[in-house]
């Protein structure tokens, strides 16, 4: 068994996920929609990370995915590096009504690239349920197709697409799992 696979005794696939991006996208509620919990109104900000799990069916294995909620503002920027180490599939949040959150995605994915291993990343463009919408779905779809990476909008208020979207990060991983067992076997 090659130690990056994260299999376990009962052939539960383990994933961390790390989800990223600016402060106040809804990183932590897209997490917290996950899980069932319901969400509120009101910005509670996460202090370094904030771990938390969640049991989903994935390509018909069970998957345990560790989220690593990363705080997004500048002051904890310093501590994020140390967090991605082990991480499988980098989830990148934006607020479809904040169009400064957009323009950061990049430098998101330079400071993940530059403090992890070749991973696959998943744009979240999140709070589609509000009017408000700087960002459209085909500038940002155009986007991500630029980046080479999946794109997906969800709501963490609504709960729309969220599982969608974690369940895709897990398949991007285990598939990156997949092809690096398989590239190890020659």
């Amino acid at each position: 068994m090659i130690a990056d696979s994260f299999m376990d005794s009962s052939n539960e696939y383990k994933v961390k996920l790390s989800v990223i991006g600016d402060g106040c996208v809804g990183k932590t509620s897209l997490c917290s929609s996950l899980q069932g919990e319901s969400i509120s109104g009101e910005y509670d900000i996460t202090v370094g990370v904030d771990i938390s799990t969640a049991v989903m069916g994935v390509n018909g294995q069970r998957a345990k995915l560790i989220l690593w909620d990363l705080a997004g503002q500048s002051q904890f920027g310093c501590l994020r590096p140390s967090f991605y180490r082990g991480t499988r599939c980098a989830i990148v949040v934006f607020d479809l009504t904040n169009r400064g959150s957009f323009y950061d995605v990049r430098g998101w994915i330079r400071e993940i690239r530059k403090n992890s291993e070749k991973i696959p990343l998943l744009l979240v463009g999140n709070k589609s349920d509000l009017n408000e919408r700087e960002v459209g779905y085909d500038e940002a779809e155009a986007f991500a197709a630029e980046l080479q990476v999946p794109y997906v909008e969800t709501s963490a208020l609504k709960n729309k697409n969220v599982e969608e979207a974690f369940r895709i990060a897990a398949l991007l991983a285990m598939q990156r799992d997949q092809d690096r067992r398989s590239l190890s076997s020659f």
